[in-house]
């Protein structure tokens, strides 16, 4: 169904991390079923990038007063706008403005702890007005109707989808020796280093990486991304680790993600507080099993088949379940079929199609 959304969004093209690459997924849906996408994003420059036909991406604007008035702007050029699309909470009250200035159904996306924790009262207001929300988890979901007056149907999951490029295959020659890696076995976590996402657990791993290399003398933990909590890392890791058992990488650039899942042997990523956790399906869709960590939206993003789910303080069972999924070899990657893009699409345009058959809750006020 031809549409027209404005969308805005903390990041979208030309940015890094799962949010957005989500938002690309999804938008890269949207527009090969025809529908016009304007993006207005706080970070990340899209110049010289090759965006998707009906996909147009503006130049960001991290000053709040200035996104605002750019948004109000980019609303009244485009229109008709048919949908407004809110990538984050925070932005949910000007989304809404301009939705219903112009008439426009609202829809607001949630990941995760953007909604968990707050919980603000214009926050609330925000999510019960949209027409849609669409969240990336069962347990996302859970929570938030836990705290909102919101009609269940108005409550959606559409998780996140794994690229086609994520396949297994045989790493490139020379690999492990140019990364330094030894004879392994290697762990591997790949995700931003920030202090805002210490619930990711590299701490829980590094701490049982001595009682690992009972078993495995030349295991190895590598952690693959870079952000503001590296140096305080890497200082934890030279305290509870053994001495060379963790690999620091740094930033890896998306194309060489799908050759590091390959030449390792284990995902582990306790994470506590994961919206989702789109590195598992990636590392799954590689031929990994995963190691994932009680709490969030993880539950959803580790198939039965390829891992399991534990408690990162539970030190015992987290050692435990790393030596029991390095012994069951390499991961069945026919389990995350149902994340694959051709499925994700499909959900993505029939939660649009059934969004703009709905009456309009909001109507203009010009």
């Amino acid at each position: 169904m031809a549409a027209r959304i404005l969308a805005l969004v903390g990041d979208c093209y030309g940015a890094r991390g799962g949010i957005a690459r989500y938002n690309q997924d999804l938008f890269e849906a949207l527009a090969e079923g025809g529908t016009e996408i304007v993006i207005l994003p706080r970070l990340g420059d899209a110049a010289g990038l090759a965006l998707p036909q009906g996909v147009v991406q503006k130049s960001a604007i991290f000053s709040r007063l200035g996104f605002s008035l750019a948004a109000f702007g980019a609303a009244w050029r485009h229109r008709p706008i048919d949908v407004v699309f809110c990538g984050h909470v925070f932005m949910a009250p000007l989304a809404f403005a301009i939705a219903r200035l112009l008439g426009a159904r609202y829809w607001l996306q949630a990941h995760g702890t953007d909604v968990w924790k707050d919980r603000r009262a214009m926050a609330r207001r925000m999510i019960e007005r949209a027409d849609l929300v669409s969240v990336v988890s069962r347990e996302t979901r859970r929570i938030l109707l836990a705290w909102v007056d919101l009609p269940p149907e108005r409550a959606r999951v559409l998780p996140d989808t794994v690229q086609d490029v994520f396949t297994p295959g045989q790493p490139p020659e020379g690999l492990r020796e140019r990364l330094q890696l030894g004879r392994g076995p290697i762990l591997l976590t790949v995700g931003r280093l920030a202090a805002s996402e210490r619930y990711k657990g590299h701490e829980a791993v590094f701490s049982v990486l001595g009682a690992l290399r009972e078993n495995h003398p030349d295991l190895v933990h590598v952690v693959a991304g870079d952000g503001d909590d590296r140096q305080r890392l890497e200082a934890a890791a030279a305290v509870l680790a053994p001495a060379g058992a963790v690999r620091f990488l740094g930033y890896v650039p998306d194309a060489e993600l799908p050759d590091l899942y390959r030449q390792a042997d284990l995902y582990v990523m306790p994470s506590t507080e994961e919206g989702f956790g789109i590195v598992y399906l990636e590392a799954a869709a590689c031929g990994l099993r995963v190691v994932g960590g009680k709490g969030g939206g993880t539950a959803d993003a580790i198939p039965d088949r390829v891992g399991v789910i534990v408690d990162p303080a539970d030190r015992a069972a987290l050692a435990a379940a790393i030596l029991g999924e390095l012994g069951k070899g390499r991961a069945d990657p026919a389990a995350v079929e149902p994340y694959r893009r051709r499925h994700f699409a499909a959900a993505a345009r029939a939660l649009l199609a059934r969004l703009l058959t709905q009456p309009r809750r909001i109507r203009s006020g010009i």
